[in-house]
Formats: C-alpha cells, structure tokens, sequence
C-alpha cells in the first residue's frame, strides 16, 4: 500500500503506549491530513484526536515518545485517544450518555 501511495509521509498508529501497531497513514504537513492507507483505525486523524507521538530510534530499534505537542514531519508514529477505540463496527460511533 505504502508503495502505491504517492504520499511522502507514513504514520504508525498505535493502539497505546505499548506500541501495538494498528495501521498506516499518510501525512500531508501543508494540509495536517492524516489519511488511513491500511489497518485498523479511524478513516483520518485529527490533531485533537492524538494523545502522543513517537519517533523511530533507529540505533535502538525502537519508538521512543517525544514530548512535542505538534505534528511534524518528522513523527514516525502515535497514539490516539482510548475512547475512541471502543467501537467494535467500522461506520459511526454511537452517542454515548454521560
């Protein structure tokens, strides 16, 4: 998929802080779009959807959290809110009472 996409930029997202991968996106830094291109997850992210962001070591093998609060081009990977991974069916979540 990676390959086929014209996009320069890749994102991982984890499910949380253990680093489990879910999916790929693109990133578009101009327009802050970020687009699934394969796995599972939201159809996009928004910046207000991210809980951290990660960047590849690649001497350790590792992502390592990076304290930034702004995304950048050179973000290899985050984490998104856990609420939002409580839906089991892909479509539209359900409004949940308070």
């Amino acid at each position: 998929e990676m390959e086929k996409s014209e996009a320069n930029n890749f994102l991982v997202l984890f499910r949380d802080s253990g680093c489990q991968f879910r999916s790929v996106y693109t990133y578009c830094p101009e327009t802050e779009e970020i687009a699934k291109l394969a796995g599972i997850g939201p159809k996009t992210i928004t910046m207000k959807m991210i809980e951290a962001l990660y960047k590849y070591n690649s001497d350790r093998k590792q992502f390592s959290k990076i304290p930034a609060k702004t995304m950048s081009a050179s973000v290899d990977a985050v984490t998104i809110a856990s609420h939002l991974w409580q839906t089991k069916k892909q479509g539209t979540p359900k409004k949940h009472p308070k």
